[in-house]
């Protein structure tokens, strides 16, 4: 509370000592067409352009103005305005970006307003990487990767750092699901991603101590252009899972307020794969016509945007429904079994077992002015039901079927609402402050016929302070602190089912105990503070240097802490340990970035070391829960993970671009005995990704930007594995393809072709959920996606 009333002191205060100006302006593109919807960042004022491009705005006064311009599509500028501006209308001409992720890149490494690297993602990119999974396009980034569960699903990598170290949020909310399992991927629906961040490095200050590897931001919050109403219809086709479906987009805008609706359908079948036989518990399982049975599903969201805007108040509602389902590969789920393998003659089909999710999102993002300092509001509430289904079958006798969905093997039953408060206090023209509250409340229910993880109730708070000072025209420095307390709540369960199993094998009354109480009832508390300082050096008009030092912490997860069960998405007894501490690191990085006029240089070498790494880790106990086989238990180690990323941006010639970027990362656990310094789960080999892209002179008065690129992707040897981690060969994988936009009558037509694996090479992803049973990744793919544009 005394926070809160600081700040809003603060927040009234300033204006005493402030001086009024009128700032009138024009925003154009570089054809000198106004930019309707620009968004213009002052010093204490967010507006935006009306459909002249033209902005007027009254506030305070400094010696000098910082103007910061947003527009989707248009590289960012941020310029600084003297007193003799303005007595005169100010015209501010944007760049659109190249269609090229080289480009995008670039961009993303230029930007000033923090210390971490950032990768800025705008529309071309998303557009022209579409695959029907947002998470899977990054990995052309350098030190992102996916960790792909079958053709469909992914989640984020980054440095190494997976799982509930990456936070991802949407219009500044943090997604929330079960994301702790390798099977589980993100309920994002991939046409709705307007543009997001890439914060690579911990990001714990704003975004939440669950940002130690980083942090995924993704916007659909853009407003439209005033008095306007458009829409887009996209279409994506996939061979590799006969995947084909569309996205219909449709936005409408009066002066000050507008609607957006987007409706997404996915259909996709069992995926190919290289090989006619994989190898699971040493036994060989056939892949008929080298498809992978029971891998099929579909995708289904729907979501609707609005809001008002008004020069210092804008607030949107947002409302989201993403729903997915998608087999698992029978032979790989519990014991193996031929039989299940066998072809029924329908690739399109779901049997059991397989996944269910729907993800359920409402929010609310408002901004509002207090005196001459902005606010920033967001609220939300999520409900995510994950759940596995398989035709019951009892592990041990008298286990009965439940009355209801009797073959729904587990399901988790997760509700959250999260608060956030910030704003920015514009101290003088070379210092900012920002200062933010954050909340949040979880509760999560189980059902099923299986157990793994209880029931819990969880809630958080969280408090930081940003501050921002330019030393001088070139240096620039970053600090900031955070504290965070949360409580968490786990209740208890006894199997007295199991209990008498347990009695009846042998089991001693001490043992039988153990295994039957799969869940201890449990109260704690954990805190905690991160702190971060960097510095940004621009050494010369085409050097800059960023370094970063800092400290971050991760509350232990409820499955890291309470879980107890045989997890056949993992094919084992994953069980926690409820005394373990909060994760904690301490990490540095060094940022060399080199720009010349035609190309981008950059190399990042980075080290962390965790005091106590947490990792699911086998420990050589045979479980005695039937079909359970070794007991994998959550640990935790002193670590060292190191790294480095190297990127390149080229223009070799007037019309042929390269982009290549590099990533080596090497970290061991840092135990008193030497056998058992093994490496971290997980953990990427080291991997390139290059391309070649060559932009052809317009053929015709109908086609513009043809664009052909062709591309590899080289990851090396994977021999540094965790304890029962296979090591996995490297590979080579090539692609090209071709893009364009075909003019018509209206808006032109953007089109992209390409082909994947070209050569349909067998190659296994060292981080894939399916590595383990020796499942290669997806084979050859053909992929067209076409994005139409109209009017209304």
């Amino acid at each position: 509370m005394y926070l809160l009333l600081t700040m809003l002191w603060l927040s009234m205060a300033m204006p005493v000592f402030s001086q009024q100006y009128r700032l009138q302006g024009i925003v154009t593109d570089e054809q000198q067409q106004p930019l309707p919807g620009c968004h213009i960042q002052l010093p204490d004022t967010l507006i935006v352009s009306d459909d002249q491009g033209r902005f007027e705005v009254q506030s305070r006064s400094h010696e000098n103005i910082r103007v910061q311009l947003s527009f989707i599509g248009y590289q960012p500028m941020d310029t600084v305005l003297t007193q003799a501006n303005l007595s005169q209308i100010i015209h501010l001409s944007l760049t659109p970006f190249a269609a090229n992720i080289a480009t995008i890149k670039v961009e993303g490494k230029r930007k000033q307003t923090q210390s971490l690297t950032t990768e800025v993602i705008q529309e071309t990119f998303i557009s022209r990487t579409q695959s029907g999974s947002f998470i899977h396009s990054l990995n052309r980034l350098p030190g992102v990767n996916s960790m792909d569960i079958g053709s469909h699903t992914s989640k984020p990598v980054i440095r190494g750092l997976s799982f509930s170290r990456v936070s991802v949020s949407e219009n500044h909310i943090k997604q929330e699901g079960q994301h702790w399992g390798a099977d589980h991927g993100l309920e994002i629906d991939p046409f709705a991603v307007e543009s997001a961040e890439v914060v690579k490095g911990p990001s714990a200050i704003e975004y939440g101590s669950d940002a130690i590897g980083g942090y995924i931001h993704l916007n659909n919050n853009r407003v439209p252009a005033p008095n306007q109403q458009q829409g887009n219809f996209q279409l994506l086709g996939k061979s590799v899972n006969q995947l084909y479906g569309g996205s219909l987009y449709l936005e409408s805008r009066k002066q000050h307020s507008y609607i957006k609706l987007r409706g997404t359908l996915l259909d996709f079948g069992d995926y190919r794969i290289p090989t006619d036989t994989i190898l699971y518990l040493s036994r060989k399982i056939p892949i008929v016509n080298r498809a992978l049975k029971n891998t099929a599903g579909y995708e289904r969201d729907f979501s609707v945007h609005t809001g008002v805007i008004y020069n210092q108040f804008s607030s949107s509602f947002s409302g989201s429904i993403v729903s997915q389902q998608a087999g698992f590969f029978p032979g790989a789920h519990g014991i193996p079994d031929l039989n299940r393998v066998q072809d029924d003659g329908d690739s399109r089909n779901t049997d059991y077992p397989f996944q269910k999710s729907t993800h359920t999102k409402l929010i609310n993002n408002t901004r509002f002015q207090v005196g001459s300092t902005d606010w920033f509001l967001d609220l939300a509430y999520q409900h995510n039901d994950r759940s596995e289904w398989s035709q019951f079958h009892t592990h041990y006798p008298e286990q009965e079927a439940p009355q209801t969905n009797p073959d729904l093997e587990l399901d988790f039953q997760l509700k959250a609402f999260q608060a956030n408060l910030k704003t920015n206090f514009q101290l003088s023209p070379t210092q900012d402050l920002s200062i933010g509250v954050q909340t949040q409340w979880k509760h999560n229910d189980i059902a099923g016929y299986n157990f793994l993880l209880p029931n819990y109730q969880s809630n958080s708070q969280g408090a930081f302070i940003r501050y921002n000072w330019k030393l001088s025209p070139t240096v620039n420095l970053f600090s900031g602190v955070r504290f965070d307390l949360s409580q968490i709540e786990i209740a208890g369960y006894f199997d007295p089912v199991l209990f008498d199993y347990l009695k009846g094998t042998g089991a001693t009354n001490q043992e039988a105990e153990s295994y039957a109480t799969r869940s201890k009832q449990l109260k704690r508390s954990f805190q905690d503070f991160s702190w971060l300082v960097g510095l940004v050096i621009q050494s010369s008009s085409n050097t800059t240097t960023r370094i970063n030092l800092g400290k971050a912490f991760r509350t232990p997860t409820p499955i890291e802490l309470a879980s107890n069960g045989v997890h056949h998405g993992s094919f084992r007894h994953e069980q926690g340990d409820n005394q373990l501490k909060p994760e904690r690191s301490y990490y540095g990085d060094l940022s060399l970035e080199w720009h010349i006029p035609k190309g981008h240089y950059e190399i990042t070498p980075y080290l962390y070391y965790f005091s106590n790494y947490i990792f699911l880790n086998p420990t050589g106990e045979w479980s005695k829960l039937p079909h359970a086989g070794q007991i994998y238990r959550y640990t935790d180690s002193r670590a060292l993970l190191s790294g480095v990323e190297i990127s390149v941006n080229q223009q070799l010639l007037p019309r042929l671009q390269l982009s290549a970027n590099l990533e080596y990362i090497r970290n061991t656990q840092l135990s008193e005995q030497a056998n058992q310094r093994y490496p971290l789960p997980f953990t990427p080999p080291t991997n390139a990704f290059g391309e070649l892209e060559y932009q052809f002179r317009k053929p015709n008065k109908y086609m513009e930007d043809l664009k052909f690129f062709i591309n590899t992707r080289i990851a090396l040897d994977q021999n540094r594995v965790a304890r029962n981690e296979l090591k996995t060969p490297g590979y080579q994988l090539f692609g090209l393809g071709l893009s364009s936009r075909i003019s018509t009558s209206h808006q032109p037509i953007a089109i992209t072709l390409q082909v994947m694996n070209l050569l349909n090479t067998k190659h296994f992803n060292a981080i894939s959920f399916y590595r383990r049973l020796e499942i290669p990744e997806p084979g050859r793919n053909i992929q067209l996606h076409v994005k139409i544009p109209f009017t209304l």
